[in-house]
């Protein structure tokens, strides 16, 4: 059963308590009407790598979600909750066995239901109006669908000027995983790159800061799970679960490689066949935790692992 069955006022009023608890504090906040607690980052720039002239530049700040989307929250969106029951232990966690474009819609119809203006736009697609189920689905059904594209909705087309909610792009990702300029404000973040797990200090241990495989399933036989969001330490923005419980869509087609030299608000290449996913999940071993990791997935790829998290002007 992947349907949830909650009624819709309860998950709301759940979602509307998790807003209203949003801490205060260094770099935290919470924008009025909006039922998403968000982590403002700052503009700014970081080497990506271990090459000096490989730098990425951010010229806007931007709000990321201070968790990844709950179960819960996805219900009150969408009407459904398609995540493996067996995969998770309850509402709070979060939502998993969503695609790409699942994640895109949920970010047009959230944004719809605060007010705000859609990001995305696809042809012949009515958002207002959009059920779950009319959102394309891959086949076979679960446990582990085949890849897919859908060419009407792989035509998605951004307003990046919009103010409602969107998919992070990866080197936003990647820069609130670091942690920003926390460690050097306005400087350039040239160590953030080495970093094994976001919130990483070189001392601090990642079982603190990630649910992955060591902790998640720590019986070893395959009975782990995605665990409540914000259960683990945030990194030092204070955002949760960068690294580990669900793997993270962002927006970026995938390449094997970025251009070389500095990319300014790089927003990967204008085509592609695979989306990039970042920050590891309960199911994975440590190096896919690590800040540089990227995978690459079929947008209409689907499993107990992938989730999203959103993000904002």
């Amino acid at each position: 059963m992947h349907k949830g069955s909650l009624p819709l006022i309860v998950v709301a009023v759940i979602v509307v308590l998790a807003g209203c608890s949003n801490p205060t504090g260094s770099g935290l906040g919470r924008t009025p009407s909006s039922t998403v607690p968000m982590v403002l980052v700052p503009a700014g720039s970081f080497q990506r790598d271990g090459e000096s002239a490989n730098t990425s530049v951010v010229t806007q700040p931007f709000w990321i979600g201070r968790y990844e989307v709950t179960r819960a929250q996805f219900l009150a969106v969408m009407g459904a909750d398609p995540s493996f029951q067996s995969d998770s232990t309850g509402l709070a966690d979060p939502v998993q066995f969503v695609h790409w474009y699942h994640a895109i819609a949920f970010c047009n119809k959230l944004s719809l239901a605060e007010g705000r203006t859609p990001v995305y736009s696809i042809p012949g697609i009515d958002f207002d109006v959009l059920e779950f189920d009319d959102i394309p689905v891959p086949t076979p059904e679960p446990p582990d669908s085949l890849l897919l594209n859908n060419s009407l909705w792989d035509s998605v087309t951004v307003d990046w000027n919009a103010d409602g909610y969107r998919l992070p792009t990866a080197t936003e990702w990647m820069w609130a995983a670091m942690g920003a300029d926390t460690a050097n404000k306005g400087a350039v973040n040239t160590s953030g790159y080495q970093k094994d797990f976001p919130g990483d200090d070189g001392t601090n241990d990642i079982d603190d800061f990630a649910w992955y495989w060591h902790n998640a399933d720590p019986l070893r036989n395959g009975s782990g799970s995605t665990r409540p969001a914000g259960t683990r330490l945030p990194n030092e923005l204070g955002i949760y679960d960068m690294g580990g419980n669900v793997i993270e869509w962002c927006w970026d087609w995938y390449s094997d490689s970025l251009p070389p030299g500095e990319l300014s608000d790089y927003r990967g290449p204008a085509t592609g066949v695979d989306r990039v996913s970042r920050g590891g999940s309960w199911g994975d071993w440590h190096d896919r935790l690590r800040i540089t990791h990227r995978d690459d997935r079929s947008p209409g790829g689907r499993n107990g692992y992938v989730g999203f998290r959103v993000v904002r002007r």
